[in-house]
């Protein structure tokens, strides 16, 4: 017996063993409590938790780079003459991109392994070729070998940005889903804080022309890549994906796992035969769509691009664009370089001042996905962060032309690079509690099961597409002005919070089916969202009524 078939054996015959899966509160507690932590059980966190070192490792790659680009060791290693700014800020610039552009090829290249394998089969694989990337960049022994450990890292990255928000959202109930989806934000802030202390840690004790200096961070960058390969195949699919393959009994004991109840019970029963009539009633809009504009492969790809679905992917494209535009990655990147540019003069205070930076949004992550996303919904919290990110960031533009780069001393701190400092971490502070989680749980959510996996990767492309734009120009932008590239991304965070006012409607409490009655109404308003839903609803029973063998 191979591996596979003991880990797929080992998997049915847990499905069988255990029906229904303790709650992590004893169910007294319920009675007095309505916080959604209350209702999850351990195979929902555990497959939640495991699932989302994805993020970790995104994060831990996003914040990592920062300390390599000001390692002596590693300039020497590859050849990086930091005397010469213009080509330092051209090489850094291409490191950072050349994972996007990974990760941007990843997420498209998902939706096909999404589709076919399922979610869980195309995480662990996702996992199995970070790996082999992350393992190139640590024994890179030039620019090339490097180059290419960060594009094959970026196929493995890309894909599970896109893999792992629908997975989550796919297990989630409506009411966990905020906090759930947030875990994929958390760990990134966790893997990005993570990835600073390193920095700080190995640069604090290791010699700076020891080539151990940058290989560490490598190599703990690596290790949640590996995890995941192992743990994954554990794991359960998700119901959704199991009804979409018609494994609609193991679709019910997965179901009850995560919901606490048993396999008959009639709640579980009702929760199957919902996602069934929304795959049944997409299903005849793919052979609708067939009919009208011919079938064959691409019909999955019409259905995206259709009428029906445009509005949304319009909608979760744009949150994805205006994420990256937020200014977050320039700090998450550069943030050494920023605060050297702001006036500390050392690389102990200027990984020191990133570490905080990390901690700050890794807290603040916390807070926000646990207690705010589900209480208070999406668009509140995408509006009032884009408003303050803008305030904060227009803020630092002012500090920095006030004490520019080319006037710092060595040993002088001037009083407005503390204060640029303090709106660094105030803008961290609202990222997290909004443009941080909330697009990449809108996007898992908003689509229907036939195009989640299509629309969710061409949103997630999006994201990349822009954050390889940022990588690659911000650090000439920040050669040019400081205060110019902050003032530039915080006018942008100005246009993203006037864009959620007008157009993106509040999906808080909805399940992943109404979300298809919500968007699909032609005369959808923000404030008529419970009539459309019910519109909507009656609509999904007349079929059902004609079609009574439908969802069975």
């Amino acid at each position: 017996m191979n591996l596979f078939s003991f880990i797929r054996s080992f998997h049915q015959s847990s499905f069988v063993a255990s029906e229904q899966q303790p709650l992590l509160f004893h169910p007294s507690k319920r009675k007095h409590e309505k916080h959604p932590l209350l209702d999850m059980t351990v195979w929902t966190v555990a497959a939640a938790l495991v699932s989302c070192l994805g993020g970790f490792l995104f994060g831990f790659d996003l914040g990592v780079v920062g300390g390599l680009f000001i390692a002596p060791s590693f300039q020497t290693h590859f050849g990086i003459d930091p005397n010469d700014k213009i080509k330092e800020a051209g090489i850094n610039g291409n490191i950072v991109a050349i994972l996007q552009i990974g990760c941007l090829v990843g997420s498209l290249a998902a939706t096909t392994t999404a589709d076919k394998l399922g979610r869980k089969w195309s995480i662990t694989i996702a996992s199995g070729i970070f790996t082999v990337g992350g393992i190139l960049q640590i024994i890179g022994d030039g620019l090339p070998t490097f180059y290419a450990g960060r594009l094959i890292a970026g196929f493995g990255v890309g894909a599970m940005s896109m893999l792992v928000p629908v997975y989550v959202a796919e297990i989630a109930h409506q009411n966990q889903r905020g906090i759930l989806g947030g875990l994929w934000q958390f760990f990134i802030a966790a893997g990005l804080a993570m990835s600073y202390w390193t920095n700080f840690a190995v640069q604090s004790h290791v010699d700076h022309t020891d080539n151990a200096l940058w290989r560490i961070p490598l190599i703990v960058q690596t290790a949640p890549g590996i995890i995941m390969l192992i743990g994954m195949p554990f794991l359960f699919e998700t119901p959704r994906c199991l009804c979409a393959q018609n494994k609609v009994d193991q679709a019910r004991i997965v179901v009850s796992r995560v919901r606490g109840l048993e396999v008959n019970d009639p709640k579980v029963h009702e929760e199957i035969d919902h996602i069934q009539n929304g795959i049944l009633l997409l299903q005849t809009s793919m052979v609708d769509i067939a009919a009208k504009k011919g079938g064959g492969r691409l019909a999955g790809w019409r259905m995206v691009f259709s009428r029906q679905n445009r509005r949304r992917l319009l909608i979760g494209s744009a949150l994805q664009m205006f994420q990256q535009l937020t200014g977050t990655n320039i700090i998450n990147y550069f943030s050494p370089q920023i605060y050297r540019s702001i006036g500390l003069s050392s690389n102990t205070s200027e990984l020191l001042a990133t570490g905080v930076y990390g901690l700050v949004k890794m807290s603040v992550t916390l807070i926000g996905f646990s207690f705010l996303v589900d209480r208070y919904g999406r668009r509140k919290l995408l509006i009032g962060g884009g408003v303050f990110q803008a305030l904060s960031l227009i803020a630092v533009a002012i500090c920095a032309s006030i004490r520019p780069p080319s006037t710092i001393g060595d040993s002088t701190i001037h009083p407005a690079s503390y204060l640029a400092i303090t709106f660094l971490y105030i803008f961290a502070v609202f990222f997290s509690l909004s443009w941080g989680p909330i697009p990449w749980i809108y996007c898992s959510e908003i689509y229907p099961m036939w195009m989640r996996a299509k629309s969710t990767s061409i949103t997630t492309a999006v994201n990349w597409i822009l954050n390889a734009a940022v990588g690659k120009f911000s650090p000439l932008l920040l050669v040019s002005s400081t205060w110019g590239t902050f003032l530039f991304y915080g006018l942008w965070n100005v246009v993203m919070a006037i864009f959620c006012l007008a157009f993106v409607p509040e999906t808080k409490g909805k399940t992943l089916e109404e979300m298809d009655m919500l968007f699909s109404s032609n005369h959808y308003t923000i404030k008529g969202e419970e009539s459309v839903i019910e519109e909507e609803q009656q609509r999904v029973q007349g079929y059902i009524n004609v079609n009574p063998s439908s969802g069975k």
